[in-house]
């Protein structure tokens, strides 16, 4: 190995589905296999050869996975003239028809927004602006995409699920994050929120909030509640805008207004004014 003339080719892609799942594939390399009468499975299993960054060992590393039927290779053969032992450099874009309207290499990467994206409530539109080549992009089989633009002054960076849930950071560190099917998020411990301005919250449908502790909630400018339907307050909770209003509120008690006025309560129904 090594000590015979290098041989290196280049051919198509017939087959993926390596049953050894080491991410091989077989080639149809010119020069060697243009009979047609040579069958697919007549081919040789050519191994990728993965990237430095990759460990490639005890499950560690990158998944040689990303070539598909039709991908145009380079390689070489590990046994030079015996040319049963054939490896994979890597694949190479190119012009099927010798046009740009077919280019392998994807349109994001050349200035071509191919995500249509339809903006829902106040969801700022798409920050998209790359220029080639400064636009690092990943696109999958079924859709999914990942960019790393470096275009100057619109550097972006972008993660999308082919279902159209996204996340997008945009040149100013502004960052959009939008969810077409239901939302989860789960800390087993704590966690903080800080917002440095004005927060705003729309829910289209109902809100529940719930503490198997204490909630205090604290404004130190005014605190407004408005419910056309009516507002309920039970089990005991406290209400207060300054100390001139408070509130002990259960099955029975007593609410004192900010006028001074006291009601009282019974088993949810108010009694006495006074």
């Amino acid at each position: 190995m090594g000590e015979e003339q290098f041989r290196w080719f280049i051919g198509t892609v017939e087959d993926v589905n390596d049953p050894q799942q080491l991410g091989r594939v077989r080639v149809r390399i010119i020069n060697e296999h243009d009979d047609p009468s040579i069958q697919t499975n007549e081919l040789l299993w050519a191994t990728p050869i993965q990237d430095i960054t990759s460990a490639g060992h005890n499950g560690v590393g990158k998944s040689p996975t990303g070539i598909l039927v039709g991908s145009q290779v380079f390689g070489f053969f590990l046994d030079g003239q015996e040319k049963q032992l054939p490896m994979i450099w890597g694949t190479y874009a190119k012009l099927p028809d010798g046009t740009q309207a077919t280019n392998d290499v994807p349109g994001l990467a050349r200035g071509i927004n191919t995500l249509n994206i339809t903006t829902f409530g106040n969801e700022p539109a798409s920050a998209y602006a790359a220029k080639y080549p400064y636009n690092n992009v990943t696109v999958t089989q079924s859709g999914h995409v990942v960019e790393l633009d470096d275009t100057p002054s619109a550097e972006r960076i972008r993660i999308y699920h082919k279902s159209g849930t996204y996340t997008e950071v945009n040149s100013q560190g502004q960052s959009v994050s939008k969810i077409v099917g239901n939302g989860y998020e789960v800390v087993v411990q704590d966690k903080t929120v800080y917002v440095g301005g004005d927060c705003t919250i729309v829910v289209q449908g109902s809100c529940n909030i719930t503490a198997q502790g204490d909630a205090v909630i604290e404004a130190q400018g005014s605190c407004s509640l408005t419910a056309p339907g009516g507002v309920n307050v039970t089990g005991g909770s406290n209400i207060g805008t300054d100390g001139s209003i408070q509130a002990g509120l259960g099955d029975t008690g007593t609410f004192t207004s900010v006028d001074g006025s006291t009601i009282q309560v019974d088993n949810g129904i108010i009694t006495n004014i006074y």
